[in-house]
């Protein structure tokens, strides 16, 4: 037998002696290896909405802007009465007042033409509301709120620059319930009065900006 065939042989051999002892150890100590199942933690969060359900009344007060034809915007401020009728309808009785002051032509001329009691603009409405739209506010990932788009007509009662004036009043108003006891509203609205200054008779739009909040029970 040669040397190629002696070295052939014991290569083979020593082969064949490796793959038993590895197949052996393999059989005798199995190994084991343990899975870690990581589960992402979920926190649902329940967002829960406060609504308008038993209660009916609403009373507060109101804070704003209202820019007077031919006069300059000025703070508005007053207080508000609301029933809801039912889900849709809601009434709304508001009294304000603004102390407005000179009037553009006045800073013409330099004179002044309003006697300081003529100067504050009071009114007195009484309007209904029907529900246009209803959805939510978020304020943050934890909290949403009930939110209503009203609109706004009726009548208004005006005094100001020595008249006293019934007209119309036609707006929007945007109400959040925050809790089952406290609301806010924001809300435009346009006065539309005659008046008679100066010898001039005409209708005016005197637009308000308020925002309001309200005792809910």
């Amino acid at each position: 037998m040669s040397n190629y065939q002696h070295a052939l042989k014991r290569i083979t051999l020593f082969l064949f002696c490796t793959f038993s002892l590895q197949h052996n150890v393999k059989a005798e100590e199995p190994i084991s290896k343990d899975v870690k199942i990581i589960k992402p933690k979920k926190d649902v969060v329940t967002a829960k909405a406060a609504a308008i359900d038993t209660e009916k009344f609403e009373l507060g007060l109101l804070a704003g802007f209202l820019a007077v034809e031919d006069f300059d915007s000025n703070l508005t401020q007053g207080i508000n009465f609301t029933y809801h009728i039912n889900q849709d309808f809601i009434v709304s009785l508001e009294s304000a007042q603004s102390k407005v002051g000179r009037a553009t032509f006045e800073d013409v001329v330099d004179g002044d033409f309003l006697r300081k009691s003529d100067e504050t603009f009071k009114y007195t409405s009484v309007s209904a509301g029907y529900k246009l739209f209803h959805g939510r506010s978020f304020l943050s990932k934890e909290s949403k709120y009930d939110s209503n788009i009203y609109f706004l007509l009726g009548v208004s009662e005006v005094k100001f620059a020595g008249n006293s004036e019934t007209g119309l009043v036609i707006g929007t108003s945007y109400k959040t319930v925050l809790t089952d006891w406290l609301t806010w509203d924001l809300s435009i609205k346009d006065h539309v009065v005659n008046r008679d200054f100066l010898a001039d008779d005409k209708r005016t739009h005197n637009i308000e900006m308020s925002l309001g909040l309200n005792l809910l029970f």
